[in-house]
């Protein structure tokens, strides 16, 4: 059984948590960050108050989605154990994103109790069951992951609206030079603002245009050529796997080892047995 608080945050942009409660409440309180709430498990009836929206009652099933803003006072009481999983992502990054997105003149994120969105529902189920490799500890995800969630609360996927589409691309000029800073770079914690300066663009507008030229997010990009790095080390060296690790730009050897088994199939250990043998 896990532990009933379990919290992993990178400073500066975003926090993961899970929580089970047992039968209860709390009492009126509020964030210094945006928070996303998805309960997971069994239903449980809620009763919740916010300053803004007032009093709500519903039963949370497995999915449904609270998020409280920043610095919005709230209350809740539910009648049984109650799991969750969410985030806290940062104000000031939220408030960047909505600048590049255009939405600088109504860019609050609003309260919402009881909606459900596939996506982030995902993302924090996936967070949930790779805590042990400490996934925020990567730079470059959890800045990917802050600015996708912060695009879901402004866009409206938690409520409903539509967010407006950028013209910009990626010339074949700048993602060369992506393409030449990352290999020189993968054994450093690549951020996704350092990535998108040499692209000349905005965090928020690079991962968009990146994505749509190559098919990938950022993130997914510099885990496949980290990848490649230590498939080449595996196969050339006989450093310990720990060391290949950082030297791919993995945080630990158990990151290393998530991904690589996502993408190769196989742990690093068999593939340089494989290719040894």
């Amino acid at each position: 059984m896990r532990a009933p608080v379990i919290t992993t945050e990178h400073k500066g942009c975003l926090a993961f948590y899970y929580h089970r409660r047992d039968r209860g409440g709390v009492s009126e309180h509020r964030h210094r960050s945006h928070q996303i709430s998805i309960t997971i498990g069994k239903p449980v009836d809620v009763r919740w108050w916010t300053a803004n929206g007032g009093r709500t009652r519903l039963t949370a099933t497995d999915g449904n989605v609270i998020v409280n803003p920043a610095g919005e006072p709230h209350a809740g009481h539910w009648n049984g154990a109650w799991e969750s999983i969410g985030f806290y992502v940062d104000a000031g990054l939220t408030a960047a994103v909505a600048e590049d997105i255009g939405l600088s003149g109504d860019a609050d994120v609003r309260t919402s109790c009881g909606g459900k969105d596939a996506a982030t529902y995902g993302l924090a189920r996936t967070l949930l069951h790779e805590l042990d490799s400490d996934p925020l500890s990567c730079r470059l995800y959890a800045e990917s992951l802050a600015n996708f969630l912060a695009v879901r609360l402004l866009r409206g996927c938690l409520r409903g609206e539509a967010a407006p589409s950028g013209a910009l691309a990626l010339s074949a000029a700048a993602m060369r030079r992506v393409e030449a800073f990352v290999a020189d770079n993968l054994d450093n914690d690549l951020s996704v603002s350092e990535i998108a300066a040499i692209a000349r663009l905005s965090p928020f507008h690079f991962s968009r245009c990146f994505k749509a030229r190559t098919g990938m997010g950022p993130y997914e990009y510099v885990t496949r050529q980290r990848v490649e790095r230590a498939c080449e080390l595996l196969a050339a060296t006989g450093l310990p796997i720990t060391e290949i690790a950082y030297r791919s730009g993995f945080a630990s050897q158990s990151h290393l080892c998530t991904r690589f088994r996502r993408i190769m199939g196989t742990s690093p250990a068999r593939y340089r047995q494989a290719r040894l043998s």
